[in-house]
């Protein structure tokens, strides 16, 4: 809005002054004249913001689309410079005006989501706004990098066999094998948090992407709506973009050559060649407006980008069993670390009342799920999930059980758990739902059975994300 005032004042003072555009003097003021400069004043600060403040302290809450500062105190304060004094004029105007608007802006300085996408795109622009985003993509690829010997840690700490859960233990009987499962971590409780805060981050930047998708396809949409008669475009039924004049100018062009030809064949034209230079600018307008037309996806590439990134370590965490078939007992994949973890955190949130959640929020899952489906353990985890196994011998318990024999202690105890585990399961079916249809991974898996009996190797494609060959990598 401060932008907006000042850019209504500059129009103001243009009408009596001769000053400078006020992209030009924006761009200066932001040291970004260069036309080889993609990087700002503005979009270093924004990344050294999100960097060092909004990854670390800001959690998601999926169901509201919003990220609200988590109320974990920061091991080591952010020093910010203080808000420098003005006089009221500077700002819009007058006290009272001040007043009013800082009453508006406070509903909005308690979270970021869409309206603040809508804001950093509109300051950003086209030019730096890809900075920005190849910076978190960078900062994606450095915490993967960061966090695979934690991994490895938990990984070899695992016991040799984890085995299904029995339907038979019940409820307690269930989690009190998962705890001996998970013994072997009571001494990595540093490891395991650092394990949680990274793959958050990676949510937090991958859900971030998916509000600027959202934002990037409106804008684009608003600037079809407004260019697409000049240029000859219509949508077409399925949602692709058409052509209204079949191989001929569009309107824009034909507009411009009528009129440079109908003025240039006057007699009276002085300087036809002008008119000449207009008619090619209209051309050449009209080829850049069209490329930018059919732009991608934002969420699409940054999940490739991740994707590329973890190729390097998939061997690591997502190794190919030796007999051909899913490794049950064996198996220490990712999926197998990321459920040990959810179930603990989850377990501690509700049982310990502590504000693990609060610390968290919605992002663990966001990464976690994430990194799970673009290694093809989607499958795996569904299935050996313990979370997902506690919930199945539940909903066996409660048909099996009549409520006269169920402990009300028990239960008191237990109910908040399972309806812990529920919504995380919940948010976990969302997230691959999501990503399943933003980022439909090929076929990558094939098994047989001989005649005899004997298993074939399973056959592992490369995992590769579909219309997504290469990538550009940093210091290519």
């Amino acid at each position: 809005m401060l932008l907006d005032i000042l850019q209504l004042t500059h129009e103001l003072l243009s009408k009596d002054l001769i000053i400078d555009s006020f992209n030009l003097m924006l761009n200066e003021m932001q040291e970004n004249v260069s036309l080889v400069s993609y990087s700002s004043r503005l979009a270093s600060q924004i990344w050294t913001e999100m960097q060092n403040d909004f990854l670390p302290n800001f959690i998601l809450c999926n169901t509201t689309q919003r990220f609200v500062r988590s109320s974990r105190v920061p091991p080591v304060p952010v020093q910010k410079p203080s808000v420098p004094y003005a006089k009221p004029n500077f700002y819009c105007g007058t006290p009272d005006l001040n007043s009013a608007y800082q009453s508006f802006a406070r509903l909005y300085c308690g979270f970021f989501g869409v309206p603040h996408m809508f804001s950093l795109v509109k300051l950003l622009g086209s030019r730096s706004l890809p900075w920005l985003m190849r910076a978190l993509l960078d900062h994606i690829s450095n915490k993967i990098t960061t966090v695979e010997p934690m991994i490895t840690g938990l990984q070899q700490a695992l016991p040799k066999s984890i085995g299904l859960l029995p339907f038979d233990g019940g409820i307690s009987g269930c989690m009190r094998l998962v705890k001996e499962h998970l013994s072997c971590w009571h001494s990595k409780s540093e490891l395991k948090a650092e394990v949680l805060c990274g793959i958050k981050e990676i949510g937090s930047i991958l859900y971030w992407m998916g509000l600027l998708d959202i934002v990037l396809r409106e804008v684009d949409t608003r600037h079809f709506m407004q260019t697409a008669p000049w240029l000859g475009l219509i949508p077409g039924a399925d949602g692709q973009i058409l052509h209204s004049q079949d191989g001929g100018d569009s309107p824009m062009v034909t507009l411009f050559k009528s009129a440079t030809t109908a003025t240039t064949s006057n007699h009276n034209c002085t300087n036809p060649s002008s008119f000449h230079t207009i008619s090619r600018q209209a051309e050449a307008a009209d080829l850049l407006y069209k490329a930018n037309i059919n732009t991608g996806s934002v969420l699409e590439y940054a999940l490739a980008f991740t994707s590329a990134a973890l190729d390097k370590y998939c061997s690591k965490w997502s190794a190919a069993p030796k007999t051909g078939f899913i490794d049950i007992t064996t198996s220490k994949d990712f999926y197998r670390i990321f459920s040990g973890l959810q179930i603990e955190y989850l377990e501690e949130s509700v049982q310990l009342q502590s504000n693990t959640y609060e610390m968290l929020g919605d992002s663990v899952a966001w990464g976690g799920c994430t990194i799970i489906y673009l290694l093809g353990q989607q499958l795996h985890f569904e299935l050996f999930d313990f979370s997902h196994q506690v919930l199945n011998v539940a909903e066996v318990e409660s048909v099996a059980i009549s409520p006269t024999q169920k402990n009300p202690n028990f239960l008191q105890g237990i109910e908040g758990l399972l309806e812990a585990m529920k919504k995380a399961r919940r948010l976990n079916n969302h997230v691959f739902s999501m990503l399943k249809a933003r980022c439909p991974l090929e076929d990558k898996q094939a098994c047989a059975i001989k005649q005899s009996g004997a298993p074939l190797h399973r056959v592992k494609f490369e995992n590769t994300v579909s219309a997504f060959e290469t990538l550009p990598q940093k210091g290519a």
